[in-house]
């Protein structure tokens, strides 16, 4: 039995913390695993956790970020390439292409550096404000926005690439 603080810790926060965790693992039950090893850490050290500091939320997103470079740092040699697609509910026309213009985006963001790649997610994806970001990233604020900026600007070079391939493709079909 999980003592009531975990259980609520899990119920709050699980989701939006393998959704993180996924972006570094791209495996869902190694994000799973790696937020499971977070929260157990967290839980043996609450004592360490300041409210000054941050929220919970964002204590959190640091041990799983934690805990996702240190899994990677063991299994460094291998690398899950495969990325799951969206379940989706409907099929109706405007939600496949809304769900495929999503996941090229998404696709763009896992292709990102690291460094890039976090702030992004965690701002966009997790709607973490500059300073939280920074308190996760240890950087100063002025780190977190310059790289939010550099992320928005390489992910629209890729999306800008990637939009001119289909089109020449397009055309060449078409001749």
């Amino acid at each position: 039995m999980l003592p009531d603080e975990l259980e609520q810790w899990a119920d709050l926060y699980a989701q939006r913390l393998v959704r993180l965790a996924y972006t570094y693992a791209r495996d869902y039950g190694h994000a799973e695993d790696r937020v499971q090893d977070a929260f157990l850490k967290a839980y043996t050290m609450q004592h360490q956790y300041r409210s000054e500091r941050g929220t919970l939320f964002s204590w959190l997103a640091k041990i799983v970020i934690n805990e996702c470079r240190m899994a990677y740092r063991r299994s460094w040699r291998e690398k899950v390439m495969e990325i799951l697609p969206e379940r989706a509910t409907e099929s109706t026309e405007e939600m496949y292409l809304s769900n495929v213009s999503a996941q090229l985006v998404y696709q763009a963001v896992l292709e990102l550096p690291e460094f890039l790649r976090t702030p992004i997610v965690l701002h966009y994806y997790e709607d973490l404000s500059v300073e939280e970001i920074a308190f996760i990233l240890a950087k100063p604020a002025g780190t977190v926005k310059s790289r939010l900026w550099r992320g928005r600007a390489r992910l629209r070079h890729m999306l800008e690439e990637e939009y001119d391939e289909q089109s020449h493709s397009s055309i060449e079909k078409l001749s």
